[in-house]
């Protein structure tokens, strides 16, 4: 009994902090800008829409090409890296920044209940945030007289929306390691994500497997530029493995914020 009282205090304790974070996350100055991100992608793929439709460039497009288009470069390695690294740089960091982390610590709940619960909010905001437009912009792409393309590529969409979920938790965890660990962890966000992962994923060896992208990529189930020039220089990481990784690295991730919570004195500047 003594057991499951313990399990069940402590998810009753994560549950509390992420529907606190969750409030204070998605009302926040950073989901205009995500909004935002979100319009300029249904944006462009009502874009992609208008040039299948009125065949403005001569080169022969499909629907298929578009969509793959959008996920590789505007949604996998733009949106989901943008809002999980604004969120999740934030669980923590504002709580110093806005000298709130004191009134948190004072409740009575385990300082790796409050890492995990917040990490929960992010995922769910994020989530809530990304994969609509997702699904927005596989219908303004493919909605049409003949739904056969609709309905052939419906399980790459299930694949795409799952791959997504994946990106959202290892990068989610990453960044809210970063927030948890450094006084600038946007800057040191922004230069693993634009800087290492850049330039780390396109050279030969095992380097390569020390990025998130890499998992992403040797899952992707569309032709794109980037992951083929990157498998260029390596192989895939067959499927079942990649998306082990994925989720171990998101499980390692996540535990290491919560240490550094739990050990970390944090100084309020006054």
């Amino acid at each position: 009994m003594t057991g499951r009282f313990r399990i069940a205090k402590g998810w009753r304790d994560m549950k509390t902090i992420a529907y606190l974070t969750l409030d204070t996350l998605f009302w926040s100055k950073k989901t205009i800008f995500v909004v935002f991100i979100s319009l300029v992608v249904l944006g462009m793929a009502v874009l992609g829409r208008l040039v299948l439709s009125y065949n403005w460039i001569r080169a022969p497009f499909t629907p298929a090409q578009v969509f793959s288009t959008l996920m590789s470069t505007a949604v996998i390695h733009f949106m989901v890296v943008f809002v999980t690294l604004f969120y999740g740089t934030a669980l923590i960091s504002e709580e110093v920044e806005g000298k709130t982390l004191t009134y948190l610590f004072l409740r009575p709940i385990p300082k790796p209940a409050i890492m995990v619960g917040k990490y929960l909010a992010l995922v769910w905001t994020s989530v809530l945030l990304v994969l609509p437009t997702v699904v927005f912009s596989y219908l303004i792409l493919y909605l049409r007289d003949d739904l056969r393309p609709f309905w052939e590529d419906a399980g790459v969409l299930g694949k795409d929306i799952g791959i997504v979920f994946l990106a959202l938790l290892a990068y989610g965890a990453f960044f809210s390691l970063l927030g948890a660990w450094l006084k600038h962890p946007i800057l040191a966000g922004l230069i693993y994500a634009f800087g290492w992962e850049g330039i780390v994923s396109y050279l030969p060896g095992f380097t390569r497997k020390l990025t998130v992208t890499h998992y992403i990529q040797s899952i992707f189930p569309h032709e794109n530029a980037p992951a083929s020039l990157a498998m260029l220089f390596g192989e895939r990481t067959q499927a079942p493995e990649a998306v082990s990784t994925l989720l171990l690295m998101t499980a390692l991730f996540l535990a290491a914020a919560c240490l550094v919570l739990r050990e970390k004195e944090y100084v309020l500047e006054q």
